[in-house]
């Protein structure tokens, strides 16, 4: 674990430039959204401008999210340390979860730098807080265990669903060095096949796994004035674990069979 762990310092030291720089740009975009909507939403239209801005972040969290995986693992061959790396005492899955951790956490510190800037420019834009506090059935929900637990099971299945996606671009760059001279197009339809699969296949995988327990997030809606419970089950959360970690084993062992090649 210890060489787990030193391998994950090792990834940090490489990403921490840019992870700071994508934090300061995401806080000075929501602070200076924070200083616009006060004038904007004094505009025609303009009510709602700056909070819809305020979204933006998370596109980026999202492209970052489809490529990170791949690019981690580009950057280690373009530097020629992929050997070095590959010659540590440790599986080749150890070093995929190493890079996998360091990716995850940065990913998921700029979506929580991006959230809270949603709120503090929907805070300082005039009538939305109003909007919000005044609507009897939100407030009641918000101050509910529902909201809780549906909190916690987001921020697991959104972390999940992040782990997911980075994995699928490591595997689909490993398998792309097995031929060498055409891994990018190689990596390319790796990539797309996998996401194929799991669409054509994710209902079947979601009714093998219904027997396990599924969390559930819960919402209120009053339309027509009549107060609706709506449950939506995390029916994907576990065949998503499972696609997850096969990647990361199966991208591991060939890794390992290139290191004893």
């Amino acid at each position: 674990m210890k060489r787990w762990w030193s391998m994950v310092g090792k990834e940090w030291r490489g990403t921490w430039t840019l992870l700071a720089v994508a934090t300061a740009a995401t806080v000075a975009f929501d602070i200076w959204l924070g200083i616009k909507t006060a004038t904007w939403s004094l505009m025609h239209m303009g009510e709602g401008l700056a909070v819809g801005l305020s979204f933006i972040p998370f596109a980026g969290v999202g492209i970052a999210t489809v490529v990170a995986g791949y690019f981690a693992m580009r950057g280690e061959w373009q530097s020629h340390t992929s050997m070095r790396t590959l010659s540590y005492p440790l599986s080749g899955t150890a070093v995929l979860t190493s890079k996998l951790a360091v990716i995850l956490f940065n990913l998921v510190l700029v979506t929580l730098v991006a959230a809270a800037g949603v709120w503090f420019v929907a805070s300082r834009t005039p009538g939305f807080r109003m909007m919000m506090t005044s609507d009897p059935t939100f407030m009641a929900w918000v101050r509910s265990r529902e909201f809780l637990t549906s909190g916690i099971w987001v921020t697991i299945s959104g972390i999940l669903g992040i782990a997911f996606m980075v994995a699928v671009g490591m595997f689909s760059f490993v398998i792309g060095t097995l031929v060498p001279r055409i891994s990018g197009l190689i990596a390319v339809a790796v990539h797309v096949l996998v996401w194929y699969l799991c669409f054509a296949f994710g209902p079947h995988a979601m009714y093998v796994a219904s027997f396990l327990p599924n969390p559930v997030i819960v919402g209120f809606d009053n339309a027509l004035d009549l107060v609706r419970r709506i449950e939506v089950p995390l029916l994907p959360l576990w065949p998503t674990l499972a696609v997850t970690a096969v990647l990361l084993l199966v991208a591991g062992r060939i890794l390992e069979s290139e290191v004893d090649a």
